[in-house]
């Protein structure tokens, strides 16, 4: 999905593009849970198989794509679907126990579900989400996080409400953003790289981290929070050189700053402000359920749009109502006379001048959700967006 779409998700889906393209249509073949369930489930049978179906780097938190070393869930039997796909007679031993499948984002282990269901399977759950979301969930929300969720690294993965809480309670937390300098001080080329930064932030690329590193030496013992724009690898990188150096309590920021922007419009230690908001999938489905009379702008390619891009997995429709908006448009667009309008904007990195330029115009509510992955994604995978799926259209048969 991460740019919004984390680059985690979006190096998965490039990276196994020729296995499938969008899993989640075989969901009525197999039973689905989201985190809430799998706490019920576990306490309700003891005997539950958990079975993790990433690589055995991901599993063991020593994948050379540090981003996907998320933990894995305790007890958990660890199985990469190329075996299973190799192999089918393989899962024969789990026959007769209740088995739970997962992976990273919920993608592989629904492939690996739809084999257990050709291969006679029926007591077996696809747990939704993967680690990328139980690593974002609440303890409300996953009562049982705590005690499942189980890392061998040298630091700690924490989520965007986690990272809040640490922001405003602890007095001691060194924050230190490992993007270059120019997306911090929000001068970059690119749009969508000019987000602000944590205010207080010391900026360390992550290029030049091994020749900085001394600056950081006096707070080897304070509390180190890193992250880069959208969980790509370098803040986890970086906090496994911190913690091999002998730093104490390494922070890393999952999701990167992108994901924190958007879970929450009220983020008050974030600078500069932005002169529109960006908002998450969960924050874009209250707003389509609740504004009646939201404007709503696509700016990505009409080849994605009208659903014949060259890599499928692009091709999801759009959201109901959107407009689509070319980039070579944008200037000479006829948009809308009230200046009140709430507007949706989405897309990448065409999106971020789209939204910059109605706020320069005089849009006074004007609401940014990079890319449309994300939002096609949560609505399979977190269950607060499950409605999401109402308002996508035009995408009869992709999934």
């Amino acid at each position: 999905m991460k740019k919004r779409l984390s680059w985690y998700l979006f190096f998965f889906f490039v990276s196994h593009a020729a296995m499938a393209q969008h899993p989640q249509k075989f969901d009525s073949l197999y039973k689905t849970i989201f985190a809430k369930d799998l706490c019920e489930l576990a306490e309700q049978n003891p005997g539950i198989v958990l079975l993790d179906v990433r690589s055995a780097g991901e599993y063991s938190d020593t994948s050379q794509y540090n981003s996907l070393n998320m933990g894995h869930l305790k007890g958990a039997i660890n199985m990469e679907i190329d075996t299973m796909k190799k192999n089918p007679a393989i899962l024969d031993q789990f026959r007769d126990k209740t088995l739970i499948v997962y992976c990273s984002h919920s993608q592989r282990s629904r492939r690996v579900s739809k084999l257990l269901a050709e291969n006679g399977f029926s007591n077996f759950y696809n747990l939704n989400g993967g680690m990328s979301h139980l690593n974002q969930m609440t303890t409300d929300e996953f009562p049982c996080k705590k005690e499942w969720i189980v890392s061998g690294l040298g630091y700690k993965n924490v989520s965007n409400a986690e990272a809040v809480d640490m922001l405003k309670s602890e007095p001691d937390l060194v924050v230190v953003d490992i993007r270059p300098e120019l997306q911090f001080v929000s001068k970059d080329s690119a749009a969508e790289n000019n987000i602000g930064r944590v205010r207080g932030a010391i900026n360390i690329p992550y290029a030049n981290l091994k020749q900085r590193l001394s600056e950081l030496e006096k707070h080897k013992q304070k509390p180190i929070l890193l992250y880069v724009a959208s969980g790509d690898g370098d803040a986890a990188r970086a906090a496994t050189e911190l913690a091999s150096a002998g730093f104490t309590s390494v922070y890393h920021l999952l999701g990167g700053l992108n994901d924190l922007v958007a879970s929450d419009e009220n983020l008050n230690f974030l600078e500069p402000s932005l002169p529109f908001k960006i908002v998450n999938p969960v924050r874009a489905l209250k707003l389509l359920k609740n504004e009646s009379n939201l404007a709503i702008y696509d700016t990505r390619p009409a080849s994605e749009f009208e659903n014949r891009d060259k890599l499928s997995w692009k091709n999801l429709g759009n959201i109901r109502n959107a407009i689509n908006v070319a980039e070579k448009d944008f200037e000479h667009y006829s948009l809308p006379t009230d200046k009140a309008l709430p507007i949706l904007v989405y897309g990448r990195g065409e999106a971020y001048q789209f939204a910059g330029m109605l706020a320069k115009k005089g849009y006074k509510k004007v609401y940014l959700m990079n890319g449309l992955y994300d939002f096609f994604w949560s609505s399979y995978n977190v269950e607060e967006c499950r409605d999401a799926k109402k308002f996508l259209v035009n995408h009869a048969g992709i999934y």
